[in-house]
């Protein structure tokens, strides 16, 4: 078992009630109280995409650029890039599950097992990630339990009406059938896509202090970053056809890739931000998305956002992907 949690703050995650008692944050700050210890956790805030569109109107115009990068571990790109803004692939509930049975009671030492994107970037800013497992505002509630969860995705089924119940949320993850899709397929027939992704609620970690530059090593100084936590649907848990989920997939997807760049644009605007923007591939492999869909999400965000001072990085693992890069190009360019 990794004891990076314990070295972090003094003291091991035990229990969900246990653990949360043993912080308290304070404006910005979350605070280990047995040692004192004190972390940056920045401002979390689920907006969404209809809000950020109508905050970036105002902005001042410029010139998006992209690139397409290789990179390793993701976790070590924070500490380097100061005021960066990181898409981590989550869960609808903005925390890093393996898989749809893990709870918020589960806890969060056991990101550092595993191998993927999500717990990369949550590691990185690691007391940001205790604060929305155990004091992120859930209605009245404060803290996420099995109970009591975000829910990115509810705005957009609650617009769908009873289509919309088609569909379930179970610890940030989706699941349906081939039957109760063919409603909510006709109700996206129906509805203007737009507005309808509009309802789509992002998580927005903004400036967070790094944790940690590498496993498990403090940075040789402070550094801040945000971080966009975005959920592609988990098609590939449902029996049935993934072309029946492409609908409803590819909204969420648009949405996601949209507000991310918006939410950098704001950090940005606000003097909180680099404008510097890195994008992973959400929804990929056992989520069951396909990499058509991903690439023409990203092209048609950086051609949305084409007249806003950002950098975009575009992170491929290990190598540039040429199929994938022609395919994102090309929506870009809006063919």
């Amino acid at each position: 078992m990794s004891t990076w949690f314990q070295d972090l703050f003094g003291f091991p995650e035990t229990t969900w009630a246990e653990t949360r008692s043993r912080f308290a944050v304070e404006g910005e700050e979350l605070v280990a109280l047995p040692t004192g210890r004190r972390f940056g956790v920045g401002t979390f805030a689920t907006p969404t995409l209809h809000a950020l569109r109508e905050r970036s109107e105002g902005f001042a115009p410029g010139t998006l650029r992209h690139a397409h990068v290789a990179i390793g571990d993701v976790l070590e790109l924070h500490a380097a890039h100061e005021g960066a803004m990181f898409q981590a692939a989550s869960q609808f509930n903005c925390l890093e599950f393996p898989g749809p049975d893990t709870t918020p009671e589960d806890g969060v030492t056991g990101y550092a097992h595993d191998p993927t994107q999500g717990p990369a970037c949550s590691l990185a800013a690691a007391a940001a990630t205790v604060y929305r497992n155990y004091f992120a505002p859930v209605g009245e509630h404060v803290g996420q339990t099995a109970q009591h969860q975000l829910n990115g995705l509810a705005g957009v089924l609650r617009a769908l009406g009873d289509a919309g119940t088609k569909v379930e949320v179970r610890n940030g993850y989706t699941f349906s059938d081939d039957a109760r899709l063919e409603p909510l397929n006709a109700a996206l027939e129906t509805l203007d896509r737009d507005d309808l992704m509009g309802g789509l609620r992002v998580g927005i970690q903004s400036r967070c202090a790094v944790t940690f530059a590498s496993r498990f090593q403090p940075p040789d100084a402070p550094r801040h970053v945000s971080q966009a936590f975005c959920s592609a649907l988990s098609c590939g848990y449902s029996p049935g056809s993934l072309a029946r989920w492409r609908g409803l997939a590819k909204l969420v997807l648009d949405g996601a890739y949209e507000a991310t760049l918006l939410a950098a644009a704001q950090d940005r605007e606000d003097g909180r931000g680099s404008g510097v923007v890195w994008l992973t591939f959400l929804g990929g492999g056992v989520f069951g998305n396909s990499p058509v869909w991903i690439a023409d999400a990203i092209g048609r965000a950086l051609r949305r956002a084409a007249h806003l001072p950002l950098d975009v990085r575009v992170a491929h693992y290990r190598r540039v992907d040429d199929g994938m890069v022609t395919m994102i190009e090309q929506a870009a360019a809006g063919e």
